[in-house]
C-alpha cells in the first residue's frame, strides 16, 4: 500500500488498498485515504451517475468584471429565478420573476453588473 492517497487531486495520506477496475473488480487496486474511498466504492464500482437531460443552463453574474455569482441549472427558468433572487438580495430588485423585466431593471439601474444567461448542452 502506498503511503499518500493515489487520486492526483488528494494529498492526504492513504488508509485502505480499494480495488478501482470497472470491468474486472479487484484486478486493479488503489491506496486511498477515507474520502476518496467513498467516492470510489460509491461512485466509480456501484456505477457513474449521468445526467437524464443532457443539457444545463448557466448562469454568471460579474460586479465590476469579477465574478460574484456563477451556478448551473438544469431548467432555464430555475436559471431566471436564481438571478431575480440575487438581484433581490445583493442589488435591492423588488420585481417579479419574470426574465423580461429583470432585463429592464439591469439596463436601468446597474452599469457595474453583466449577466450571462446561457445553454449549453452535454455531450
Amino acid at each position: 500500500m502506498q503511503e499518500y492517497c493515489e487520486n492526483p487531486l488528494c494529498r492526504n495520506k492513504s488508509v485502505k488498498e480499494v480495488p478501482v477496475s470497472a470491468g474486472e473488480p479487484g484486478v486493479r487496486k488503489r491506496s486511498l485515504c477515507a474520502s476518496c474511498e467513498k467516492a470510489y466504492s460509491w461512485g466509480f464500482q456501484h456505477g457513474r451517475m449521468s445526467s437524464w437531460k443532457r443539457q444545463v443552463w448557466v448562469l454568471a453574474i460579474a460586479d465590476k468584471g469579477l465574478i460574484a455569482c456563477a451556478k448551473a441549472f438544469s431548467s432555464k427558468e430555475n436559471a431566471e429565478k436564481a438571478l431575480a433572487e440575487y438581484l433581490r438580495c445583493n442589488e435591492n430588485y423588488n420585481g417579479p420573476d419574470d426574465i423580461s423585466k429583470v432585463w429592464d431593471w439591469l439596463a436601468e439601474h446597474d452599469e457595474r453588473l453583466s449577466v450571462e444567461l446561457c445553454f449549453s448542452p452535454l455531450s
